[in-house]
């Protein structure tokens, strides 16, 4: 795999989607592949990279409300004829509430990401949904409208599975071991 390279591409509010990208990038690196990470929303459009110099791409997103960010959307978007031609692996995740609770992934699976591919018109050689993190604690990127949407839909989520959370703490309900072997299972696309 020496000399091939990957574009990670995502797109985060809070940073959770930004934690995981890193995290699959110091994987991808450690099977030898040379890694970009862009954080699509700090960059401008316009100096989003080509995919001509990648052989592998990544494409995550945070969902809030039910959606995608629009910058990793537009990505795909900007690139699709490119990804229909099916010549480089392309691979997407999202972080999500819905996937906080692992009998829910194949949920958000379809949801955000299947419905997503449908309606741009792309396909993925490998995808999959991470939970999210909720974070009330005071150093949190959240605002104070955020924070109170998100408890209502966490007691809600936590009423139906029974998970467990701290109400003025940080809540990591995403699974480092999924994340790690959807990791190692594009690197492995990416030696053929």
């Amino acid at each position: 795999m020496a000399g091939k390279k990957v574009l990670i591409a995502y797109g985060t509010r809070y940073g959770s989607t930004e934690e995981i990208s890193q995290k699959i990038a110091e994987i991808l690196e450690n099977k030898g592949l040379e890694v970009q990470l862009v954080d699509l929303k700090k960059t401008k459009s316009k100096e989003w990279p080509s995919l001509e110099n990648f052989d592998g791409v990544l494409v995550g997103s945070s969902i809030k409300i039910f959606k995608w960010m629009n910058e990793p959307q537009e990505f795909l978007k900007k690139h699709k004829v490119e990804i229909q031609k099916r010549v480089k692996i392309l691979g997407l995740f999202v972080s999500c509430g819905t996937a906080s609770v692992p009998e829910n992934c194949e949920k958000a699976k379809n949801d955000y990401l299947e419905k997503v591919m449908a309606k741009i018109g792309i396909e993925a050689d490998i995808y999959d949904a991470f939970g999210g993190v909720y974070d009330f604690s005071e150093s949190s990127r959240m605002g104070s409208l955020d924070k109170r949407m998100l408890k209502m839909g966490l007691k809600e989520m936590a009423k139906d599975s029974g998970i467990k959370y701290d109400e003025k703490g940080r809540n990591d309900f995403r699974d480092w071991d999924q994340i790690r072997s959807f990791a190692e299972k594009f690197a492995e696309l990416m030696k053929t």
